[in-house]
């Protein structure tokens, strides 16, 4: 299915935010790279951004609404700019120069065996970790920082609940 991809070349995105008990955040490593990263992904065309948040959540965790509460929805959209040398094109010629995503805050409410990356046949991450709000700002790719300080700073009341 198609992604959703805005005139102006950033595709639409969802990203999310899994807290736990702790108030540690899910951040998982991107499979055959270095990168650590919050689960995210395109928004298809015709679906509304929480569908894409949950289909995504199955997807790249092999989590669903049993093994979360649902906490948060941002109140905006946040954007990033993808660096040149990483732009690509989509099949139908468009260049995506950035993903404008929604975030959401989920609380993981079951046993980490409920975890499983490789639940899907296109697997994102080879594993994840238990992470605090600084570390995954240190630890998070560099285009990605600016988006993640604000959804962080947005989300944190909620976090710490």
């Amino acid at each position: 299915m198609a992604d959703l991809i805005y005139d102006d070349g950033y595709r639409a995105n969802v990203g999310i935010i899994i807290s736990n008990q702790n108030n540690n955040l899910f951040f998982a490593k991107r499979r055959y790279q270095s990168g650590w990263q919050f689960p995210q992904g395109g928004i298809h065309l015709g679906e509304k951004p929480i569908q894409a948040m949950y289909r995504e959540l199955s997807e790249e965790t092999g989590l669903n609404k049993k093994n979360t509460k649902f906490i948060k929805e941002s109140e905006h959209w946040y954007q990033y700019q993808i660096p040149k040398k990483n732009i690509r094109r989509i099949k139908n010629g468009i260049k995506v120069i950035g993903q404008r995503q929604k975030w959401y805050l989920l609380k993981f409410t079951d046993d980490e065996e409920a975890i499983d990356l490789e639940h899907h046949s296109e697997q994102e991450f080879d594993s994840w970790k238990w992470a605090t709000p600084e570390i995954v700002i240190k630890q998070v790719i560099g285009f990605k920082k600016d988006v993640y300080r604000k959804v962080l700073e947005e989300f944190k009341p909620f976090i710490e609940k």
